[in-house]
């Protein structure tokens, strides 16, 4: 008889450890911009899951990883700047009321491609934006907001503020290297997400 009743208190205990940990995806639309640019914000999408651990009802801590669509958009050349970033973000987390919570970390960014898309403008379709040009990482940090709902869905809109410059220092155009002149590239992105914790 104190087998059994060890064996389910411990049973019991696992359960109870193991509902610490729940799962999320995650999709949502991204407004991305470039700082020096003279750019507006491009939209995109994201996507992607994360884990997250509840230390107690009102803090956790979650780690995640996201394809993310970023760049810049310019309206005089009808162009598109898109730097596609998979993102691994480490955040702590505040549950103010309920569903209610804030958030905030730093942010691991590994670049995924880098292109140049032109609408209607032949000079600027000639121009690539090529992969070296792009530093392979980038950190950022993250400030945002979500409310999850009873039934696991969930809503959140954060900013990643770039922290690192995200250019080498030169560009390239018709294979000649152009300074920079110590210019700063760092991302700039407001994301707007929905998705499913369980």
């Amino acid at each position: 008889m104190k087998k059994i009743a060890c064996l389910l208190l411990l049973l019991v205990s696992i359960q109870a450890t193991a509902q610490k940990f729940y799962f999320t995806a995650r999709a949502g639309l991204n407004l991305a911009d470039k700082t020096n640019t003279s750019g507006n914000f491009k939209p995109g999408l994201n996507f992607g899951a994360s884990a997250e651990y509840m230390f107690s009802n009102l803090f956790a801590t979650e780690l995640g990883a996201y394809y993310s669509m970023q760049g810049s958009r310019f309206k005089f050349a009808d162009t598109d700047l898109q730097h596609n970033y998979i993102l691994i973000p480490l955040l702590a987390k505040f549950y103010v009321h309920k569903g209610l919570n804030v958030f905030a970390g730093p942010q691991l960014g590994i670049k995924a491609n880098v292109n140049k898309q032109a609408f209607g403008s032949k000079e600027y379709e000639d121009k690539r934006i090529e992969n070296d040009m792009v530093k392979p990482t980038d950190i950022s940090a993250v400030i945002g907001v979500g409310y999850l709902l009873a039934n696991g869905f969930f809503v959140s809109a954060n900013t990643n503020i770039g922290i690192t410059n995200t250019a080498k220092g030169w560009l390239k155009y018709k294979g000649t290297n152009y300074p920079t002149d110590g210019d700063s590239y760092k991302n700039l992105v407001l994301q707007f997400n929905f998705g499913y914790r369980f």
